[in-house]
């Protein structure tokens, strides 16, 4: 019995030892972070869910997942997020699971990178988990061709199709397709881009998930019916109903391999259930676009038109003026007018033909462009140019060209407008009145001019008795001393005069710019032009006194620096420039002279006065604080 004791005596601390370990390792077990997919194969159109599973007491400290690489699948959803805790005879159980939806890029054998899980400051990884990526749903079996009964309207759940079949949609009965009107074009040239939902069951909404940017294409977006009926087609002989999404019309910007990626749509379907689908089940399915490549052919060199400037499609171009007799110092009104099948708005101003003898003035051009009914971009693109004719006699503006490419032929065309002939008289002035500014200012004087030499000198005095030693010495010793404070004293109180005037000036210059604006409202009818004079010297004369600026600071370039060293901001200096631009224009073009032109403009510039203002009187304060 000793014996026996001894030996049970000896063998206690290995059992100890056996149980502490056995509890440690229950301990290092007590949290576990797994990984599992719903199948080890998917379709390359399939989407698959990955489950990242927390398990422990600290389950509930368990940070989101993160992806150390995830290079072949892309996440569409989640984290999803659901906890659970059990009681079971006494023992408690929790976990916390993160769920995903991901959908592959591409086919072949993978692995799913192990992911990373922080749990109460330590962090745990995954197992990697092996996947295949098929061209088929695996769980997809062929099938012969059938009459598939027609799924729902996506744009009309509650139609008229009643034999919809319940069935848990699969991979391979919703697709989503990004498809193009051509495989090759030109830089310019309208490509179209269709995105289309091929379907087998009933489907209750789609959304646009993810869109990247098309790098290299101009791109503008396109009318799709907003309730399509579909049509049906049959693709390795299953019948699907087909409704086009989304159109785009993509022009290239240059020539090459140009990428356009693929985008990831949302779409509830239903899975089964009643006659109409109403009460069925709806599932959200992710899919994915194929990735498309477009080759953008160069512009052949042979035939090309040195005017040419890279503009693409199918134009004429027309001209009118409107009138054909004028005197000198008389504005005309050109109208330039290309219209035709073509990104219109890629296509910069034309070039106008020498104008020996007129004067031209900048234009302003108008885009109205749409889609035709086989949606190719068109339309038209009109530029209107001032001309004022300088010497009286027959004058010509000669015919204008325009050189483009056509894709349709694939050859360079050029189209050209008649020429204009014009009447020229002689008019009451040379020259065509000055542009808008503020009233004439008085002269200042900046500096001294510079006497000119006296070439005959007078006979000089002789030389009499010096007078150093008497008193006039000192007197006209004492003559520039008070000279020069008079200067002094003199040039301060000029110094506070203009100071006050200035002043004057700055405090009414609001006042008298509306007061003039209304003025010229007032006479608008009877005189359009002079309206547009009065209108540009009430902005002009305004900025003048409000901001004490010369006449030479009033002109183009010189009134934008002068205005931005008042720490006036971008957008008034260019509403300023904008309004005084539309004053000069309006003074040559007769369609300006509309009651509705006319309460625009003064519209425009009573809040550019305001803008102008309230700018200025916050610098002013800002800088006091200073």
């Amino acid at each position: 019995m000793a014996e026996l004791n001894n030996l049970n005596m000896k063998r206690l601390p290995v059992v100890i030892g056996i149980f502490l370990a056995l509890a440690g390792f229950a301990y290092a077990q007590d949290t576990q972070v797994t990984a599992s997919i719903g199948s080890d194969s998917v379709g390359v159109q399939d989407q698959f869910q990955l489950s990242i599973t927390v398990s422990g007491k600290d389950s509930g400290d368990a940070e989101a997942p993160r992806f150390t690489s995830l290079k072949e699948f892309r996440i569409v959803s989640g984290p999803n997020v659901s906890s659970q805790f059990q009681w079971i005879n006494g023992r408690t159980n929790s976990s916390k699971s993160f769920i995903y939806i991901l959908i592959p890029e591409k086919e072949g054998q993978f692995t799913i990178d192990p992911v990373e899980v922080r749990v109460g400051g330590k962090v745990y990884k995954t197992q990697p988990l092996p996947i295949r990526v098929t061209s088929a749903t695996p769980r997809s079996a062929p099938q012969q061709r059938q009459r598939t009964p027609a799924p729902l309207n996506p744009f009309d759940p509650f139609g008229e199709d009643e034999d919809i079949a319940p069935s848990r949609p699969a991979a391979d009965t919703v697709l989503m397709k990004a498809e193009l009107d051509r495989n090759s074009a030109y830089p310019g040239q309208q490509v179209t881009l269709s995105y289309r939902l091929y379907t087998q069951v009933g489907i209750s909404g789609i959304q646009l998930q993810e869109n990247p940017p098309l790098s290299g294409f101009w791109v503008e977006d396109l009318e799709v019916e907003k309730n399509p009926k579909g049509s049906h087609q049959v693709i390795n002989g299953r019948e699907y109903v087909v409704f086009t999404i989304k159109k785009q019309a993509l022009f290239a910007n240059g020539s090459g391999k140009l990428r356009i990626p693929s985008s990831i749509f949302a779409i509830s379907a239903q899975a089964g259930g009643s006659v109409f689908g109403v009460f069925s089940r709806p599932e959200t399915l992710y899919r994915k676009t194929q990735e498309l490549q477009l080759d953008v052919k160069p512009f052949p060199s042979s035939g090309r038109p040195a005017d040419f400037n890279n503009a693409v499609g199918s134009y004429r171009l027309s001209s009118s003026v409107d009138k054909n007799q004028v005197a000198t110092g008389e504005a005309i009104a050109l109208q330039v007018k290309l219209e035709g099948q073509g990104n219109l708005k890629m296509i910069p101003d034309i070039s106008l033909p020498g104008l020996p003898d007129l004067t031209v003035y900048s234009s302003k051009h108008t885009d109205n462009m749409h889609p035709s009914a086989e949606d190719q971009i068109g339309g038209s693109k009109t530029w209107e140019y001032v001309l004022v004719p300088k010497a009286p006699g027959r004058q010509t503006i000669p015919e204008i060209a325009f050189s483009f490419f056509n894709p349709q032929q694939e050859k360079y065309e050029t189209v050209r407008t008649a020429a204009i002939d014009l009447t020229v008289a002689r008019g009451t002035e040379n020259t065509i009145s000055g542009l808008s500014g503020s009233d004439k200012q008085d002269l200042v004087r900046r500096g001294t001019d510079i006497n000119f030499i006296k070439l005959n000198a007078d006979i000089l005095p002789r030389e009499g008795t010096p007078f150093h030693r008497s008193y006039w010495m000192f007197i006209l010793a004492a003559i520039p001393l008070a000279v020069n404070a008079g200067l002094i004293i003199n040039q301060k109180r000029q110094s506070r005069f203009l100071l006050d005037s200035a002043s004057f000036r700055n405090r009414r210059a609001r006042r008298m710019a509306l007061q003039r604006l209304g003025d010229a409202g007032k006479d608008a009818q009877e005189d359009p032009r002079r309206f547009y004079d009065v209108a540009a010297a009430a902005l002009s004369g305004y900025i003048s006194d409000r901001f004490s600026l010369t006449e030479i600071d009033l002109t183009g370039d010189n009134l934008e620096r002068s205005l931005a060293q008042k720490s006036i901001p971008p957008g008034t200096i260019q509403e300023t420039m904008a309004c005084l631009q539309e004053c000069d224009f309006g003074r040559f073009v007769s369609a300006s002279a509309s009651e509705e032109k006319i309460r625009e403009l003064m519209a425009r510039i009573r809040a550019n006065v305001d803008d102008l203002e309230r700018n200025s009187t916050s610098t002013s304060t800002s800088r006091l604080r200073a």
